[in-house]
């Protein structure tokens, strides 16, 4: 039995200080995995793994070769004028690149998870700029965590164990000085590990646009504090906020999913990257940064693939083999029905989306690579089962503070499954 260092692809975080026992056909063990790294490891044996491709049949799905479902994929797919290829997010980036080129062979339209998630902050990002920052930088600088519409706690397990209460090379105390900062209208786990120098700010539900625009009029202007409060928060908490912002020597907002979306017809984050900038325009002695919190893995490598290879990071749709202008999203696209079948690889839209655009989706054929069964595997017509990247095989990733990194391959998969890269290869090579 020997032990490995690996880099755990359970969440975005990608901690790569997990240590593995295995003989090199079985893990043994693994050490200081969170439970959704657990979960990811569990899934190699779980009850839930798909291990053999199915077609469906008179209405039912039934076991096949992997010959026999490649040619049923190579029908659906001549047979349509305008496929959907969606999700990605779970996938290394090789399997990323092979998905685009396969969406340019047969004109289709791609998009990944992120176009529904931190995609949305990198879009608005070309509009007003971005000031990003790292893991390590959180760790080793940061005196000010603001957890905005973000349950860290549950969604990203490690994160805050590795932010905030490490000390980091720089500074001779660690959690004594870092300030935690909770913005939400739920109390949530991460409202848990709040000390007695931290802020927990409950606030009322689609109210942080009213929030960020006080403290745009507020916090560049000098020694003024408001007399009231705003959305749900009193004058005095409002006011240890806004010294907290333009006071810190290295801050980092993260943002979460609760600030995704628009409030009373104004676009959330456009106003709160706004704001990060007047911060720093009055900060004196350090920066705010922000951070998004995706969760699937790959995510940010998604956004890198398409835009270094395409000049487009989401939504690319293809005419003639090459890449044409669209306005159109995966949700825009589906909910115009302005397709006729979908491929979706490493992810559960059935789920995900709500009930009128999953329905619409049912309705035209669906293939579906993935290890896993879920709500889109028991609608599908047509399901390849694909390794498990990170464990039974490996590829570049990107993680969620945009740093590349390789995972490897630790064991060899069961039933001779491919990787999601070497099936959409596949699939390429029956189409040409």
């Amino acid at each position: 039995m020997v032990s490995e260092r690996i880099t755990c692809s359970g969440c975005s975080l990608l901690c790569d200080d997990i240590i593995i026992k295995s003989d090199g056909l079985y893990i043994d063990e693994v050490i200081g995995a969170c439970l959704k790294g657990k979960e990811r490891f569990d899934q190699i044996t779980s009850k839930n793994r798909i291990l053999n491709p199915q077609i469906k049949k008179d209405g039912e799905l039934q076991k096949a070769t992997l010959d026999e479902a490649l040619e049923k994929v190579i029908k659906i797919i001549k047979n349509s004028s305008k496929p959907l290829l969606y999700g990605f997010s779970t996938v290394s980036c090789e399997a990323q690149l092979k998905g685009i080129h396969l969406a340019s062979v047969i004109n289709g339209f791609i998009d990944s998870n992120s176009t529904i998630c931190q995609g949305k902050v990198l879009n608005t990002s070309k509009e007003t700029g971005i000031s990003l920052t790292t893991i390590t930088e959180a760790i080793n600088k940061a005196d000010l965590l603001i957890l905005w519409g973000a349950n860290a706690a549950e969604s990203i397990p490690r994160l805050l164990n590795k932010v905030l209460f490490s000390r980091g090379k720089f500074r001779m105390t660690g959690r004594e000085i870092k300030t935690l900062i909770a913005i939400d209208p739920v109390k949530t786990a991460s409202f848990g590990v709040m000390g007695v120098r931290d802020v927990a700010l409950q606030i009322k539900a689609g109210k942080d646009i009213d929030l960020i625009r006080v403290l745009k009029e507020e916090c560049c202007v000098a020694d003024s504090i408001p007399d009231k409060g705003i959305a749900g928060i009193d004058s005095n908490d409002l006011k240890r906020l806004l010294l907290h912002l333009t006071g810190a020597e290295n801050g980092i907002i993260f943002i979460g999913q609760g600030l995704l979306n628009s409030q009373n017809g104004s676009n959330v984050i456009k106003e709160l990257l706004e704001l990060v900038q007047l911060i720093n325009v009055k900060q004196q002695k350090g920066r705010m940064s922000v951070m998004m919190l995706g969760g699937h893995y790959n995510m940010v490598g998604f956004e890198h693939v398409a835009l270094s290879n395409y000049g487009k990071n989401q939504s690319l749709q293809f005419s003639n083999n090459l890449l044409v202008e669209t306005s159109d999203t995966i949700v825009s696209n589906i909910e115009k029905e302005d397709f006729d079948c979908s491929i979706i690889v490493g992810t559960d839209p059935i789920s995900h989306f709500p009930k009128h655009l999953s329905k619409k989706l049912m309705s035209k054929p669906i293939i579906l690579i993935d290890n896993k069964q879920s709500a889109t595997s028991y609608v599908a017509d047509v399901i390849i089962p694909s390794c498990i990247t990170g464990i039974e095989s490996g590829g570049l990733v990107y993680r969620i503070d945009h740093v590349p990194l390789n995972l490897k391959k630790i064991i060899n998969p069961p039933n001779n499954i491919f990787s999601d890269e070497e099936i959409i290869e596949k699939i390429i090579e029956k189409l040409v």
